[in-house]
């Protein structure tokens, strides 16, 4: 049975040291995922908010929302080359990007335990120690997944 990778990442550069790493210690024979989260306005909470004076706004957000889902499919064939480029198989990494359902570290959470992937690789990045303990971190979050191994890359 091929073991199943999912690698959470996002635009930032920080996503190619991800791939990096994981190419530099994985076989062929894995099945990566490239996985991120897209945060969005939920049509609901947009319908809630309505406001005539908002409508501009709103339409500054969704346009913030698309350039950000550019970003990440940009990062993400970065990451994939990096990771063909290791020997990896073109067929053997697949991308996903989903709107946000709940919470980045949940939706990832849930990605992981509905695909049924052995392995979750996740950044460490952004937080001093004092506000990732009283914020919570997405990998602080990640890192209590059960039955999946979890590599938080640093």
């Amino acid at each position: 049975m091929a073991k199943k990778m999912l690698v959470a990442i996002d635009e930032s550069d920080y996503a190619k040291k991800i791939a990096r790493y994981v190419a530099d210690c994985v076989k062929p024979t894995v099945e990566i995922v490239l996985f991120s989260v897209l945060p969005t306005i939920s049509s609901k909470l947009e319908r809630e908010l309505y406001h005539p004076l908002f409508a501009e706004k709103m339409g500054d957000l969704r346009a913030i929302t698309a350039e950000k889902k550019k970003l990440l499919e940009s990062m993400m064939d970065e990451c994939r080359t990096i990771l063909m480029d290791a020997g990896i198989p073109e067929g053997n990494i697949k991308t996903r990007i989903r709107d946000k359902k709940v919470g980045i570290a949940r939706d990832i959470i849930a990605e992981a335990e509905a695909g049924g992937y052995n392995t979750v690789v996740v950044g460490r990045r952004g937080l001093s120690a004092a506000a990732g303990f009283v914020l919570g971190s997405i990998s602080n979050k990640i890192v209590q997944i059960k039955n999946c191994t979890v590599w938080v890359v640093e």
